[in-house]
Parts: structure tokens; C-alpha cells; sequence
């Protein structure tokens, strides 16, 4: 049986499936942490927010966030993909008997889900009720192992055991095949808003940039990157990459610029990563529109004597940054504790609350963002 580490695919068949990615507007970020069957969260920025899975999750590669907000995670070695809501509760699960050993995936525009089954060559695409649709396969093929589509729907796969990238119409149609910068094993494939293509080399230590002609561009390495995998894009351009080997996670600018190393989340071979789409801000004559926010129900409630309180919030267009305050407030109305003071990016937030020194009873607690506010009330009983 055939094993290697693959990240994303996609492909088309009838309908051209322009690319949904990058997204306009980004949010939190998840990894695959394929040594531990988890995913860990991670906030806009970087920092580890938790990590979730679900029962039978065994060796879990690609990640997408779909259209109908929920998340898909392929379970590589039971061949299956398990399907979770916007909340990271498991849903449901699905498979075929299309799929050999599923790595990368990715969601067209046209909804339609695709899978890179690696050990049988080929890519299997579902509708995202799980429902089998077809496969395709063509050109040299061999370890089907991640996907892009650029702006004029064309698509690039990766073919991880022949160190190749083959190039395909938007009807699936074989044009090219392409390599260069000493490209081994490529892992996965992402595009930025000009369409120059990032592959990663999970067997060369690096990444190299293409154009679209299959012509390179550039080559990015970083000490903190050996055997890169997983790329991703977020709305600023700056993207990031999951270490097979470090177990890290490393960012770049839009300009290709070293901007940290992420180390926390007990990452154990991190492969794919992916952001959450937020939703497209709404165009009026100042551009600044804020989108969502939510403050959501503690979490036990009652509890005693910890509570877990999640709120999510979205920044405008001009400001990355919002002014955050999230309080706990006695039934009188008196000020109990801060939980949260300070400047923070859009995305969603989880932060424990311990009454431990407190008596049972009514409290409150408020969050304050930009021009947001919300109130909820919560119940400590010991």
C-alpha cells in the first residue's frame, strides 16, 4: 500500500469550479494533527485557542470549511471523512468505495467536495451531503496528493510520487506537467489573490512559487520548516505552514517575510491547515462595516465551580483590531472579575471562569467589542 503525506485536492468535471479560496474575509485557523487524531484551533494570530476530534478519527489530512458552514476532516487510515458543525461538534461521516487511503481536499464554488484518494491515483468528488458524484484521474498521476484551482478555473495537482504538478482544464482535461526548484514530494497547494501557486516540498524542505505557465518563481525556506506541508492563506496575504518533522507552524508575510513560529498546541505531525470563512463584509460609503459578533451561553451551566464562556467577533475593513471587555457582574450589579481587557483580531475566543471564592447564586457576564455588547446570565451552584 502506498503512504505518503498529501494536503488539499480538488478537481472539476462538467462545470468549471472556480476556486473558492483565498477568502475574502478569514477567522480562526485549524490544523490537522495527524500523530494524535486531534485538531487544535488557533486564533487569527496564531495563538492556540483548543484542539477536538471524534471517535474512529485515525490519521486525520485535509481540512476544508465548506459553503454550508460546516467542516470537513478526511480520517486517512479508515478511509472515511468526518463531517463536524460550525462549533466543532461531529455530525456524521461518509466514504465510498471510490476512496483509497483520502488525504487533501477542497470545496468548489459550485459545492461539490473533492477528495485525493492516494492510494488508488485518483480524486473522488461528493456533493457535501457525502453523496458519491464521480472520479477523474489522467496524465502521470501517481499518489494523488493535493489540489488548487486559480482565478480562470484551471487546476493543479500534485502527483506526490513522481515529485510532480500536473495542469488540467477546467473540464479535467490533461494540458501539462511541471516541477522545479528541486521540488520533492509536494505536499499541498495554495494560491494567493494573483494566482501564483505555493507547493509545498515535504521531501526537498521547501516551498516553491510557480506561475500559472508552470514557470518558477521563487523558493521560500526557513529553518523553522522542514518537510513543509499544509498552506493556507488568510485575508492579509499572509500564509502559513505546517512542519511534518518540527511539529510547528510557521508564518509568513505577504511578502514572503518571516513573521513567527508556532509551537503550542501540542502539535504531533501537523499536516493540513485551513482558516474559517467569515462572512464578506457589506460595502457602504465608508467601508467600515462590522460583521457578526456573538456571545455565546456559558458552558456547563449551571456549573461549579469552572464555566467555559465563548464569544466570537469580527473586525471592520480598515481596523484589524478591536477593543475586547468581557465581565462577570453580581446580581446587584457589582463588578466580580475581568476576564478579558484588551485588543484583539476577529475570531472566536473561549475563556474559563472559576467561581471557586464566590457563593452560589445569579451572575452575569457582559462583553463589550467595538460597538458591541451583550449580556447573559449564568447560574453557580455548589
Amino acid at each position: 500500500m502506498k503512504r505518503l503525506i498529501i494536503s488539499s485536492v480538488i478537481l472539476v468535471f462538467i462545470f468549471v469550479a472556480y476556486a473558492i479560496l483565498p477568502p475574502e474575509r478569514t477567522g480562526n485557523f485549524l490544523v490537522t494533527s495527524f500523530g494524535n487524531d486531534s485538531i487544535a484551533v488557533y486564533d487569527s494570530l496564531g495563538n492556540y485557542l483548543r484542539t477536538f476530534t471524534a471517535p474512529g478519527v485515525s490519521g486525520p489530512r485535509g481540512i476544508v470549511f465548506a459553503p454550508n458552514n460546516k467542516i470537513y476532516i478526511a480520517s486517512q487510515f479508515t478511509g472515511e471523512i468526518f463531517v463536524f458543525n460550525s462549533d466543532e461538534q461531529f455530525i456524521t461521516k461518509f466514504t465510498s468505495a471510490e476512496l483509497d487511503g483520502p488525504t487533501g481536499m477542497a470545496v468548489s464554488n459550485q459545492g461539490e467536495l473533492y477528495v485525493a484518494s492516494f492510494n488508488n491515483d485518483q480524486v473522488v468528488v461528493f456533493d457535501l451531503d457525502g453523496n458519491f458524484l464521480r472520479t477523474f484521474t489522467g496524465g502521470s498521476l501517481n499518489g494523488t496528493n493535493c489540489v488548487a484551482i486559480d482565478s480562470h478555473g484551471a487546476i493543479y495537482v500534485s502527483s506526490a510520487l513522481n515529485s510532480l504538478i500536473l495542469k488540467f482544464d477546467a473540464n479535467e482535461n490533461f494540458m501539462f506537467e511541471f516541477t522545479g526548484g528541486g521540488i520533492s514530494s509536494p505536499m499541498s497547494i495554495a494560491r494567493n489573490t494573483s494566482d501564483v501557486l505555493y507547493i509545498s516540498g515535504g521531501g526537498s524542505n521547501n516551498i516553491v512559487k510557480f506561475d500559472t505557465l508552470g514557470n518558477m518563481v521563487g523558493v521560500i525556506t526557513h529553518p523553522d520548516l522542514p518537510a513543509p506541508q499544509g498552506i493556507a492563506f488568510d485575508n492579509r496575504g499572509h500564509f502559513f505552514s505546517s512542519s511534518f518533522s518540527a511539529h510547528k507552524i510557521v508564518e509568513f508575510d505577504e511578502n514572503d517575510n518571516y513573521v513567527q513560529t508556532i509551537t503550542s498546541g501540542n502539535l504531533q505531525v501537523p499536516r493540513s491547515i485551513a482558516f474559517k470563512h467569515l462572512k464578506p463584509v457589506t460595502s457602504v460609503e465608508d467601508e467600515i462595516t462590522v460583521a457578526e459578533f456573538e456571545l455565546d451561553q456559558n458552558y456547563p451551566n449551571p456549573f461549579n465551580p469552572t464555566t467555559k464562556i465563548k464569544f466570537t467577533i469580527q473586525s471592520d475593513v480598515r481596523r484589524e483590531m478591536l477593543n475586547v471587555s468581557l465581565k462577570v457582574y453580581d446580581v446587584l450589579g457589582n463588578e466580580i472579575v475581568i476576564l478579558v481587557n484588551e485588543e484583539k483580531p476577529s475570531g472566536s475566543y473561549e475563556v474559563e471562569f472559576s467561581g471557586a471564592e464566590l457563593p452560589s447564586g445569579i451572575y452575569f457576564y457582559k462583553l463589550d467589542a467595538g460597538n458591541f455588547s451583550d449580556t447573559k446570565k449564568m447560574m453557580l451552584l455548589k
